[in-house]
């Protein structure tokens, strides 16, 4: 088995994608909290959209890092999971869809009867992959989860800060929309909105990162895990 791209990189390459998030967003929200009235309005409209972008490209980063490590691993498809099944069959399994042809068939069954000796590869870039629809809501996090063998419980517990405290609020601002993120005279409330929301994300951000590693030190993406 090779191990071109080892657990210690996948693990340095996802805190160094979390540690500039991180820095950024420690940034902005420094500023929201020493802001008031007008000009905290402003940060705030500012930072969800910026809040929910480290958020989308982070999980899209980690998500193909994490494929990128198990393509390296050079694993028969027959040991993994059947999530990375359908992963790799995949990319075949649309384009039959979309062609209709008995060629493209043919290719699907021989890639289904010849998964005891084919090596897991899956385009990890590619969107059919990977996707966040550019509105990494829970149900769309939901299918990444399955796709990569991760544990949803601790996401759906904050589904409600996904979809609407971050996801709605930021495509508001982001589609033109005037929104009053701070009422009058509560400046204190507002800020609090912004921390709660800001550390939720940072905290799933964080947990998906121990879940991928978690997963390549214990091997459960295969059948049979350490």
């Amino acid at each position: 088995m090779s191990n071109q791209y080892s657990l210690e990189e996948l693990q340095e390459n996802l805190d160094k994608q979390l540690a500039w998030r991180k820095k950024e967003l420690s940034l902005i929200a420094g500023n929201i909290n020493s802001s008031k009235e007008e000009i905290l309005n402003t940060l705030i409209r500012a930072g969800i959209p910026l809040l929910y972008a480290h958020w989308e490209g982070y999980i899209k980063i980690a998500a193909r890092e994490y494929l990128s490590y198990l393509n390296a691993q050079n694993c028969k498809v027959s040991e993994l999971q059947d999530n990375f099944l359908v992963l790799h069959l995949k990319k075949t399994i649309i384009d039959v869809k979309q062609s209709n042809k008995a060629t493209k068939f043919a290719t699907l069954l021989d890639k289904i009867n010849n998964q005891d000796n084919e090596c897991f590869k899956v385009k990890q870039m590619d969107s059919d992959i990977i996707s966040t629809e550019s509105n990494l809501k829970f149900n769309v996090l939901k299918e990444i989860l399955f796709s990569l063998g991760l544990e949803v419980k601790k996401f759906e517990l904050k589904r409600h800060f996904i979809d609407r405290k971050l996801l709605k609020t930021r495509n508001e601002i982001a589609h033109g929309e005037y929104k009053d993120l701070v009422d009058k005279g509560n400046d204190d409330q507002a800020k609090h909105d912004f921390e709660e929301l800001y550390h939720i994300i940072l905290e799933l951000m964080d947990e998906f990162k121990e879940q991928i590693i978690d997963a390549g030190l214990k091997k459960s993406y295969l059948k049979i895990s350490s």
